[in-house]
């Protein structure tokens, strides 16, 4: 009984002759399909869902700036990311591995369901009491407190949430547009409605209003197929869920607080002109992380199925996996550092000229963390999670008064060098572990030529200095991705290892 969730009352009920509908077309339709054809469908469907979505995201943060101004926008970036943390908990603390079970046993649909909903429905109203009586503690003005309050309601829709199931039984297409709704709406809204500062609490609010219609979608498509859910709170479920999901919850946690510790710790010591300067760049690099994270989960399953195999199997996969790193985000990061002057200039507003020195050090982090969470998530694969998840924890704990002390000597600059300073430190010391396995990739073989070809990009964007910023952009590309192919950084083989299923 302790491998499975049911408890005693659900499995008193005696078993139905055939399944409900819903549970089995869950459990038919993904057979009809060949594996590799479904994982790849799935995967094409949540990359465009998560473009569209980063990409409409980024184009609202951009309004937001100049309709809010620093002070307005800094209380936003600094309520949200609060608030996140917290939404990580209910969030990703339970779905992963909900999503995990179901994909193993897909007739526990029901009970899962039910009794998933009742934790997260309870632990959301306790997170929200919490943040709304800390808030009206801590915070002094009323605005402050009225836009913590309502971006909480993220705790309430995001109890609310069953994407998990769909994950877990590889249907993505209702998630994939569930997501697009949910952003549509709370851009649309923000786009109408939020015209300047006096209006900033619509910003949370359409937010709000994104999740809840996004969720009632999944939610009508669950109901016609299962029925109304029945929450079922139960201690004995808790007790092995936590149990199961704990390393889970500690990485997904860890991995946050190093993503946003600078920006909270920022928001708690300066004022909200300094929040909203610090917050446009860190915003716009937090959403090329977002693909690292996603990168992450991707390799995942082939860096897993490797851990049987020799070393050298999951060092040449690590290998192959460091390489695309390379290619993709050192270009990124080199040219955003030489062109950040100009990109600031061209996105925000003029108040937010300062931000090019924040934004051409923390573009740094993209990369760094990226590496150092693709380490991480190596030596979770290698069943040596006991490593991995101590180094992600350390870090986090250790970056928060690491933050403080270079904030205050150094001022943002010094806030902004932190957390890449500490993605550094988490990458080498990721890789030592790696090299005590024997599963270390040669990232020095695989960094040269991207190197040589973001010189080669950097002295093109600083020759055309005086040609707009998006056209110099579109140089560089061209000539970064030029001189890689005639280096012979680019191999079609790369790619169909990276894709293969082992």
């Amino acid at each position: 009984m302790a491998t499975s969730f049911r408890t005693s009352r659900l499995t008193r009920r005696p078993p139905t002759k055939t399944a409900t509908p819903g549970v089995s077309d869950a459990l038919n339709k993904p057979a009809c399909v060949p594996a590799s054809r479904r994982m790849a469908g799935n995967f094409a469907l949540m990359s465009l869902a998560e473009v569209a979505c980063r990409a409409i995201s980024v184009g609202v943060t951009l309004s937001l700036t100049r309709r809010l101004g620093l002070a307005g926008y800094g209380r936003v970036e600094f309520a949200f990311n609060i608030v996140f943390w917290l939404v990580l908990l209910v969030r990703d603390g339970f779905e992963v591995i909900a999503a995990r079970e179901l994909a193993r046993h897909p007739r526990l649909l029901r009970p899962l369901v039910n009794h998933v909903l009742a934790v997260k429905g309870l632990l959301a109203i306790g997170l929200y009491i919490g943040l709304v009586t800390i808030g009206c503690l801590v915070l002094k003005g009323q605005n402050e407190r009225s836009l913590l309050a309502v971006y909480g309601l993220m705790l309430l829709t995001t109890a609310l949430g069953i994407d998990y199931v769909y994950r877990g039984l590889e249907r993505m297409g209702i998630v994939a547009l569930s997501l697009c709704l949910r952003t549509v709406i709370y851009a649309a809204g923000v786009g109408f409605w939020v015209t300047g500062p006096e209006r900033i609490l619509w910003v949370p609010a359409w937010l709000a209003v994104g999740e809840a219609v996004g969720i009632a979608l999944v939610w009508s498509h669950y109901v016609r197929q299962n029925g109304w859910p029945h929450p079922l709170p139960g201690a004995r479920f808790l007790g092995v869920f936590f149990k199961r999901g704990r390393t889970v919850l500690l990485v997904q946690l860890a991995q946050t607080v190093l993503a946003s510790i600078d920006l909270v710790v920022v928001g708690w010591v300066c004022d909200w002109d300094a929040i909203g300067l610090f917050g446009a760049p860190h915003r716009m690099v937090t959403a090329i992380l977002t693909f690292g994270v996603i990168f992450q989960q991707v390799v995942f399953p082939s860096l897993a199925r490797s851990w049987r195999k020799k070393p050298e199997h999951g060092r040449r996969a690590l290998d192959v996996m460091t390489r695309v790193l390379a290619m993709g985000l050192l270009p990124i990061a080199i040219g955003t550092t030489v062109l950040s002057e100009r990109i600031v200039a061209l996105l925000f507003p003029h108040e937010y000229q300062s931000a090019g020195s924040l934004l051409a050090i923390g573009i740094w982090r993209a990369p760094l963390l990226t590496l150092a969470f693709l380490y991480q998530t190596a030596l979770i694969a290698f069943n040596r999670e006991a490593v991995g998840v101590r180094m992600l924890i350390t870090g986090a704990v250790v970056s928060g008064p690491f933050v403080a002390v270079l904030l205050t000597r150094f001022g943002l600059l010094g806030a902004a060098g932190s957390i890449v300073l500490t993605a550094l430190a988490l990458s080498v010391a990721g890789y030592v572990c790696l090299a005590r396995e024997g599963r270390n990739p040669k990232w020095h073989h695989h960094v040269i030529r991207p190197l040589v070809a973001s010189a080669a990009m950097a002295f093109a964007c600083m020759a055309l200095k005086d040609v707009h910023v998006v056209l110099t952009i579109v140089a560089g590309a061209f000539v970064y991705l030029t001189t890689l192919w005639a280096i012979g950084g680019i191999s079609r083989s790369d790619i169909h290892a990276l894709l293969s299923r082992g």
